[in-house]
């Protein structure tokens, strides 16, 4: 019965307990599912979790962590939501239901004007049958083989095949060289490892400037977004920043892969040649047998890619779904421009998924 459970925030107290409830959905590994620093260690802006509670048992929750949007009528704040989970011993009590809805409404009441979610598999089916959200876009899933790439440990007959594969098509994938460099914009170089300083809000001011919807790239973000475990590109010219990227490597069933998460140039797509090609070799020089991304079908980043040699996959080749569902406030003032993909810039770097 759902009346045995109460329903409230999160309080500093409660972190044993919501650590507990992630250990009893993902086990041993739940923190490599998790991201508790996004929303309770280092939040970026107001953040929290809406629990349910029995006893002293935290038994689902859907922490949330606000953020800047930019937006063509201005700066506006959003929700992400991330990390919902429910105890697999009270399943299928309307708990999911109950946290995200208090989540919403929360969100909604603090002044956002969006609450947007990447879920897996599982999440989405919920999301997609409650009131009030709907799958904004599926990102398209882009792949670039680069070689057989480095042997990880305990690796079985199914890795090496699919290395021996990834060293093939490397050797005869027909991707497109890259332009040479025009005369203008002025030549630039490329910084990585790069950890965003002043610089970073100055990118942001000419990439904004010429930007429909998407989350506030600023230095704020990027040190809350990307921690050690990622590598960040700055492409420089004489007048100042051009454009960054970020990748990072993973290991998937005995395969390295490298994930490019982020890639955004302010005002010419020349600038984004160069910081594809940094990023590929760093993802070659740490072993990645293939190079993977996620964007916006059509977007500036989704035509880079492809540009650079980068292929489509077709659903059922795709190593994750990217979905991304979204909620509006009732009769909120730009709910019909918040809910068409069209209008946004998106990738990796905008989900808790990598």
């Amino acid at each position: 019965m759902t009346s045995s459970y109460h329903i409230r925030f999160y309080e500093p107290g409660d972190r044993l307990a919501l650590e507990n409830l992630y250990q009893a959905v993902y086990g041993e590994a739940w923190r490599d599912n998790t991201r508790l620093g996004w929303y309770i260690d280092q939040p970026l802006a107001e953040a929290g979790s809406a629990i349910a509670v029995t006893g002293n048992k935290i038994v689902a929750a859907q922490p949330f962590c606000d953020f800047s949007l930019h937006t063509p009528w201005g700066v506006v704040r959003a929700a992400l939501f991330l990390d919902v989970a429910t105890h697999p011993e009270h399943r299928r009590q309307g708990l999911f239901r109950r946290v995200v809805a208090a989540a919403r409404t929360a969100a909604f009441e603090r002044g956002a004007c969006l609450a947007i979610t990447t879920p897996n598999h599982t999440a989405l089916q919920g999301f997609q049958r409650m009131p009030g959200w709907e799958r904004l876009c599926r990102l398209d899933c882009l792949l670039l083989p680069l070689g057989a790439g480095a042997r990880t440990h305990g690796v079985g007959s199914i890795a090496l095949g699919a290395r021996l594969g990834f060293a093939v098509a490397s050797v005869f994938w027909h991707s497109p060289q890259p332009q040479p460099l025009r005369a203008e914009p002025a030549p630039y170089t490329i910084e990585s490892p790069w950890a965003p300083g002043p610089e970073a809000e100055a990118l942001w001011r000419s990439v904004a400037a010429g930007a429909d919807i998407m989350v506030q790239r600023d230095r704020a973000f990027l040190h809350w977004r990307f921690d050690a475990s990622y590598r960040l590109f700055l492409a420089q010219a004489d007048h100042g920043p051009v454009g960054y990227a970020a990748a990072r490597i993973i290991i998937r069933a005995g395969l390295k892969l490298g994930m490019l998460l982020d890639c955004i140039t302010a005002g010419d797509e020349v600038n984004a040649v160069s910081l594809l090609a940094a990023v590929l070799a760093w993802l070659r020089e740490q072993g990645a047998s293939a190079a993977l991304g996620y964007f916006v079908r059509y977007s500036a980043p989704w035509h880079q890619a492809r540009a650079a040699g980068f292929v489509c996959l077709s659903r059922p080749f795709i190593p994750r779904d990217y979905s991304v569902c979204a909620s509006v406030p009732p009769d909120g003032p730009h709910s019909a421009e918040l809910l068409n993909s069209t209008h946004w810039y998106m990738s990796l770097a905008d989900s808790d998924l990598v």
